[in-house]
């Protein structure tokens, strides 16, 4: 399973790799885009983002190392930013003709938009390893996501370009609409991020280790009593109307035995003879 899921991810790194690079071409090599417009995309910046993801995580599958939760994380990020990069691109090319715009589709931008955001998506959920996540990496994923909305405003008013026309206050009526725009994407990210933390708390995939619920485990084991462990009963009556005295020690008196009878032995207490007899379970609270 190890070298399956190694394979897989270094097989999407050189694609997103060839991607990026593919993309870049028209800054570097024809001179028909600038560097700095084409680094302002979101696409590109998760794209990147995921290269690192994958990168890290090719290490740490590759050596047999369990996955920390910071990776787990990481990869929640980039799969969610991925997932929305590709499903807003596949929403406006489905409308060109109604946002009016003419959008040019080559090779590399359909792998970027459309082949590894379901790489991601499939990677994230099949591949082994991840860790539970909290509920607060939803807020966290839409931090980066509002720093390049205000990054691409103040930009764009400065230079007069604009990644997408939805965020060009002259092209969509005012500002107000640009905000009206920018609600809707942040309610989307919010789900697909909510989305992306709920599939941690899945089953995990047989093939790796589990640490989230190693430290469920942990904290949910308590003491327990040794295998075979009773607690002693009530003594048998001896007799109708009478009690039996309790043993005080050694030379205790039998009842109905005369003076200078010898003293019952003491019974050994069950806990420790079954004790020596039943060694501790290692699974202590697994399953209760």
């Amino acid at each position: 399973m190890r070298v399956v899921v190694v394979a897989a991810r270094v097989s999407a790194l050189v694609v997103a790799i060839w991607a990026l690079v593919s993309r870049a071409d028209c800054a570097f090599v024809t001179r028909t885009c600038l560097g700095s417009n084409l680094f302002s995309y979101f696409t590109v910046h998760s794209a990147f983002l995921l290269i690192v993801a994958l990168l890290l995580a090719v290490l740490h599958t590759a050596t047999g190392r369990p996955e920390p939760g910071w990776l787990t994380g990481l990869r929640a990020l980039a799969t969610t930013y991925t997932t929305v990069s590709g499903a807003v691109f596949a929403v406006l090319l489905a409308n060109a003709e109604l946002f009016g715009h003419l959008f040019l589709v080559p090779r590399s931008s359909q792998v970027l938009h459309f082949v590894l955001p379901v790489y991601a998506l499939l990677d994230f959920l099949l591949a082994p390893g991840r860790n539970r996540l909290r509920w607060a990496t939803v807020w966290v994923a839409t931090v980066f996501p509002a720093l390049w909305a205000v990054y691409t405003l103040v930009r764009g008013r400065m230079v007069g370009w604009y990644p997408y026309f939805f965020l060009d206050p002259a092209l969509v009526g005012g500002y107000r609409a640009v905000g009206t725009y920018a609600l809707g994407l942040s309610m989307f990210i919010l789900a697909v991020a909510f989305l992306t933390v709920a599939a941690t708390r899945l089953p995990a995939v047989p093939g790796g280790p589990d640490p989230g619920r190693a430290r469920r485990r942990d904290r949910s084991a308590g003491p327990s009593r040794p295998a075979g462990r009773r607690r002693p009963g009530p003594r048998p009556a001896a007799g109708a109307g009478s009690a039996v005295p309790a043993a005080r020690g050694p030379e205790a008196a039998v009842p109905g035995a005369g003076v200078g009878a010898p003293a019952a032995p003491a019974a050994e207490p069950l806990a420790a003879e079954a004790g020596e007899r039943s060694p501790r379970d290692g699974s202590i609270g697994w399953g209760r």
